[in-house]
């Protein structure tokens, strides 16, 4: 992982980028050491953080580089797919299925940042080309099932990233942020009937089934840290 980061960091700093974050983001976001990091970067690290893994996302940043992501729940031959975790089934927004890329995307585009790179294996490359059609993808990695994949060796990969980070950066004008419309209506989908039963505690969540929780929220930033929040709930209830 830090492999590839540092690659889309060299690539960002190839395209003149001046200042550049990094939000680590899988798991408990604890996973790049920051003695690893490129010191032309900065690390967000840790949760629970508001707006999770775009935690300090604002519309002072020029574009966001998706590094190392994996396609929703569901998604067929697709590396570790999931949404958020292994507790959620589907979270959609405004009737539409979203996992981690859309998600995180549209808070970007929400305060006009555009999101024009994603690295990872071919199912999110086409999950996020669904999003954003322009969005410069970096395959690395084929998945053949949920646990087996073909994958590129290190040498190889971070040269595309790096590359491809470059060629995105300088692409940014093209490119318009993802956005969702106004009021957001949110539904999610647990796995765990327990898990339900906690988030539903929420005052803005009704219940519609025993896994299936709907709010509705004026705006979009409300609306990914209301389901944030219930996904914590859920996922703490759902351990006992």
């Amino acid at each position: 992982m830090v492999g590839d980061v540092n690659a889309a960091i060299e690539g960002a700093m190839a395209a003149g980028a001046e200042e550049i974050t990094v939000s680590d983001s899988h798991g408990r976001m604890r996973n790049i050491h920051p003695w690893e990091i490129n010191e032309a970067a900065q690390l967000v690290r840790g949760s629970p953080k508001p707006n999770g893994m775009m935690a300090g996302i604002s519309g002072d940043y020029d574009a966001v580089l998706h590094v190392g992501y994996h396609a929703m729940n569901g998604a067929e031959n697709a590396i570790l797919g999931h949404t958020m975790t292994l507790g959620v089934d589907a979270v959609y927004v405004n009737g539409r299925q979203t996992g981690e890329f859309g998600l995180n995307a549209a808070l970007a585009g929400w305060h006009g940042v555009p999101s024009v790179f994603v690295s990872g294996d071919q199912a999110v490359a086409a999950e996020a080309e669904s999003f954003i059609p322009d969005i410069h993808k970096a395959v690395v990695k084929w998945g053949i099932g949920r646990y087996s994949a073909k994958c590129l060796p290190p040498s190889r990969s971070t040269v595309i990233i790096r590359k491809t980070v470059t060629e995105a950066l300088k692409d940014i004008s093209s490119i318009k942020p993802f956005k969702v419309e106004e009021p957001v209506e949110v539904r999610l989908k647990l796995v765990n009937v327990a898990g339900a039963d906690a988030a539903s505690i929420l005052p803005y969540a009704e219940r519609l089934d025993g896994r299936t929780l709907k709010a509705v929220f004026d705006d979009y930033p409300s609306a990914l840290n209301g389901v944030l929040a219930a996904i914590f709930m859920a996922s703490l209830a759902a351990r006992r």
